[in-house]
């Protein structure tokens, strides 16, 4: 016996079915514990269709169901010089931060978040949507309004933070809708590799303590 199965002895099996039942009950409904975070719903939902296809369980939900969800989250401009008004036009987190447009098609609040744009990218690709038939152009142009001038992106177009969590969600939409005009490359690089401290590791921001989860975000990137 090697010393790897001298340490798994008594070590136990996970429960898949477990696992499994308890992210379908969550595809059903929000528990309780969690609707402090409804805002957060798209990024809730990421981690339980994520996790059902890990299992091998996709087939517990209803992918066109998901793929018509997903979408009406979307923040869509009265009009393509909307653009360039400042204003991101991705995905908003839950319904509860999408405000209906004016009757002239204006968002006077839109909350699009980049963080919440990921997570549904992410759901559409994982059920199989085809990701070409997704309103892109919109979505990588407008992102291009939160890079800010030393690289890093603020999470949303007013208010939100800036570091290389929300690098790393503008690299992966970009990836992900093969579509890299949604950022200034060489600013992105010269920020992370700013962000790098000197134990070798990567923090949140350029001086910060060097963070494992931040060396995944940069090595992806």
């Amino acid at each position: 016996m090697n010393s790897t199965e001298e340490e798994c002895r008594g070590c136990e099996i996970m429960e898949k079915d477990a696992h499994v039942r308890f992210l379908e009950l969550m595809y059903y409904m929000l528990p309780s514990p969690y609707e402090s975070q409804e805002i957060n719903h798209l990024t809730l939902a990421y981690f339980v269709i994520s996790g059902l296809d890990i299992l091998n369980s996709l087939h517990k939900v209803a992918k066109d169901a998901v793929i018509s969800w997903v979408l009406s989250f979307q923040a869509h401009p009265g009009a393509k010089a909307d653009l360039n008004d400042g204003q991101f036009y991705g995905f908003h987190g839950s319904k509860t931060s999408q405000f209906p447009p004016d009757e002239n098609g204006v968002l006077i609040h839109n909350n699009s978040h980049l963080a919440s744009t990921y997570c549904a990218i992410s759901i559409l690709k994982i059920v199989g949507y085809e990701l070409s038939n997704l309103d892109s152009e919109t979505i990588v142009t407008s992102m291009r309004n939160l890079q800010q001038p030393d690289g890093s992106f603020i999470s949303i177009h007013t208010g939100g933070e800036t570091d290389l969590r929300f690098v790393y969600c503008a690299a992966t939409i970009c990836f992900m809708l093969d579509n890299w005009s949604g950022m200034d490359k060489e600013k992105t690089k010269d920020y992370i590799l700013r962000c790098q401290s000197y134990d070798g590791g990567f923090g949140l921001v350029p001086g910060a303590e060097s963070h494992g989860g931040l060396k995944q975000s940069f090595i992806t990137v």
